[in-house]
């Protein structure tokens, strides 16, 4: 993500308690987004489409760039499985 040409740097969109979300756009109108848990335990985080600043409706294909998996197209939020303690998901968005 930091060889994006685009070199916008990545900012905390949300924070609730443990929870933190990272969001970063791309060159491409995508997004790179980190879901993070600082928690002691583990977390179900959400990701919802409105803490980009984009409607619901919209949908995108979601990547996990730590499994290097596609995921399939998403309309309006991701959640993905339980993050663990003091762990991340990083997908991108496009």
């Amino acid at each position: 993500m930091d060889q994006d040409p685009l070199g916008q740097q990545g900012k905390r969109v949300r924070k609730e308690g443990d929870q933190e979300v990272f969001v970063r756009p791309l060159q491409d109108k995508g997004y790179a987004v980190v879901l993070l848990n600082r928690g002691t335990a583990e977390q179900t985080i959400t990701l919802n489409w409105t803490d980009l600043g984009v409607p619901a409706e919209q949908s995108f294909s979601v990547r996990d760039l730590w499994e290097h998996k596609d995921l399939g197209k998403m309309s309006g939020k991701f959640t993905p499985g339980p993050i663990p303690s003091h762990g991340s998901v990083m997908i991108t968005l496009k």
